[in-house]
């Protein structure tokens, strides 16, 4: 009390933005009904509302409280819902909020949508005459039936899978400015694409591939420009360098560029990459770039022709500083920092030191890491500062080289920043980690609470005491699922790993019996999300009566779908 009074002596404007640089769910719960002015304040705060990491008893608590307070709808401006993990998560939101009674929403994002939602969604949908940006990211469903009844005419952001379904809806040129698409053909961007984008400022595309429809249009292939664009981000160029330069004389005020390659040897001549920029990218600024290609027998001509990414051209005239790794199988040039967020670091792979310039940052934007622990020695050239999700695998029959864990857990941290990690991979080891090194690693990340790892080694690991109570206290999100293997064998496997988790949040595993799948419901009380892998022999009527139990009982949602031959997925999202 004393700290809400200090708080509540701040100005409104204070107040405010306070309010909004917290989490939408933290300004709520922790502020809502104190006193009248705090309230009144809550009422004035823009609210982008993010319900991918919410439990589902918050999520109603907030929609009950909307029904009590309508005008809450009316400071909603953005709204992301999605299934994953969550099997029911929009339909419950929707059931007490319909999407057209937002009257400010201009921001939409979907994810993991399930069949049963599209009637709801295209009804909404019709009538949601403000949204300007909207994201849809579900395989699982036909986007087409969703982007048929958008006010496509008034977006000016949209992201989907396919730029298939986006045409076969357009009729006149639209206001978009930003579009992101998983995949489409180089023909389809000149051909079909920018005569119905005369505005369009940034495209990012994870794949253009000509093994994608390919509309082959070729009378007017020359007629359009797209002369607004001016971002333009290539996931993966499937095709040749003398495509991209026909489709570089449609974009010609471009600014920025990113673009990858893989095992494509028509990318890599820095003297055409000079001389397109020179003739047709006049305003272009900023180039990242990453292109690899297989290693043959003859590799010292293309460790020559990187030498050409080292003119001035590059270095002083555009400051854009290249770096070249290699491993046994391929070679990598890219500039730096190196512009994907996953890296795998395996024993074998190498940095050949750019000698003009180097950098600390090499590898800022990496934050998902794969690390072979036998990489990890003292004579490191690697160092990566923001990894938040890190695999350990071992490459080979031994356990590891490291006779003391002191010197594992050095070595890891020339490597590696520890102190951003939130997720560790332990499930592809050939041998089962040290528990003194799973040990070290957890005391160095204060962050760390999802872990995956085989259930048998987990078995191995609960003899070290001090470890189990880093386990308790940390590990939230936890994945010992593994294809045709059960998780927990017997009862007493069951109880100790009870005595260990039961205070996780979200578990994945696979059981062989409805009586283990009962206890893991209601003796985990902590538990929001689970994923159940079930042969299809256990998942019996015994279990779906169960289900349907509890469904009436708890109000909890679940949905089963064949994951492979003969396995059951279940997922169920806990109240």
């Amino acid at each position: 009390m004393m700290n809400i009074s200090k708080f509540e002596n701040l100005p409104n404007e204070l107040i405010i933005e306070c309010l909004e640089y917290l989490y939408i769910f933290d300004t709520f719960h922790s502020f809502n009904g104190l006193n009248d002015r705090l309230d009144k304040l809550i009422r004035t705060v823009p609210l982008h509302l993010n319900f991918i990491l919410v439990n589902k008893k918050r999520l109603e608590h907030f929609c009950q409280h909307t029904l009590l307070y309508p005008e809450i709808r009316e400071q909603i401006y953005s709204l992301r819902l999605s299934n994953e993990n969550r099997c029911d998560q929009i339909e419950t939101f929707l059931a007490h909020i319909s999407l057209n009674t937002l009257n400010n929403l201009h921001t939409l994002i979907l994810t993991h949508i399930e069949k049963e939602n599209l009637i709801q969604l295209k009804s909404m949908l019709s009538l949601s005459i403000n949204l300007f940006s909207f994201k849809l990211i579900s395989s699982q469903i036909d986007e087409d039936e969703l982007i048929a009844v958008l006010p496509l005419s008034k977006l000016e952001k949209l992201s989907i899978l396919s730029l298939r379904s986006f045409l076969l809806y357009i009729q006149q040129p639209t206001k978009i400015k930003y579009l992101t698409l998983f995949n489409c053909s180089l023909e389809q961007i000149i051909c079909k694409l920018f005569p119905y984008v005369p505005f369009l400022k940034y495209l990012n595309i994870s794949y253009v591939s000509k093994y994608n429809r390919s509309i082959k249009d070729i009378d007017i292939i020359n007629k359009y420009k797209c002369i607004n664009l001016q971002t333009l981000i290539i996931g993966e160029f499937k095709y040749n360098f003398e495509d991209f330069v026909i489709l570089v004389q449609h974009i010609p005020n471009l600014k920025n560029l990113t673009i990858s390659t893989n095992y494509n040897k028509t990318m890599i001549n820095a003297l055409n990459w000079e001389h397109l920029i020179e003739s047709s990218l006049l305003y272009l600024n900023i180039f990242k770039f990453k292109f690899s290609f297989k290693k043959i027998y003859n590799n010292e001509t293309y460790f020559e022709q990187m030498m050409f990414f080292q003119r001035k051209f590059w270095i002083e005239q555009h400051h854009w500083y290249t770096q070249l790794i290699s491993n046994q199988y391929s070679i990598c040039i890219y500039t730096i920092p190196y512009l994907s967020n996953t890296f795998k670091l395996e024993s074998d792979t190498v940095i050949h030191y750019n000698t003009i310039f180097t950098m600390s940052n090499l590898f800022d934007y990496i934050t998902h890491l794969t690390l072979t622990v036998q990489s990890i020695n003292e004579k490191y050239q690697f160092y990566f500062p923001n990894i938040i999700s890190l695999t350990l695998i071992n490459s080979n029959d031994v356990l590891n080289n490291f006779s003391e864990h002191i010197d594992f857990i050095q070595y890891l941290k020339m490597i590696i920043n520890l102190s951003n990690l939130k997720h560790l991979d332990i499930s592809k080891y050939k041998k089962i980690i040290l528990s003194g090194n799973l040990l070290a690693i957890m005391k160095e990340t204060p962050m760390l609470n999802s872990l995956k790892i085989n259930s048998i080694d987990l078995m191995l690991l609960y003899n070290n005491e001090e470890l189990c109570e880093y386990l308790i206290m940390m590990i939230k999100k936890l994945n010992i699922h593994k294809y045709n293997l059960c998780s927990l064998k017997t009862f007493e496997e069951l109880m100790i790993f009870h005595t260990v988790f039961q205070h996780i949040t979200s578990l994945q595993c696979n059981i062989n019996s409805s009586e283990q799948f009962s206890f893991i419901l209601e003796r985990f009380p902590s538990l929001s999300t689970l994923c159940i892998y079930m042969s299809s022999s256990c998942y019996n009527f015994y279990a779906y009566n169960y289900l349907e139990q509890l469904s009436s009982e708890w109000r909890i949602k679940y949905r089963t779908k064949q994951a492979y031959k003969n396995v059951n997925e279940i997922s169920i999202w806990i109240n």
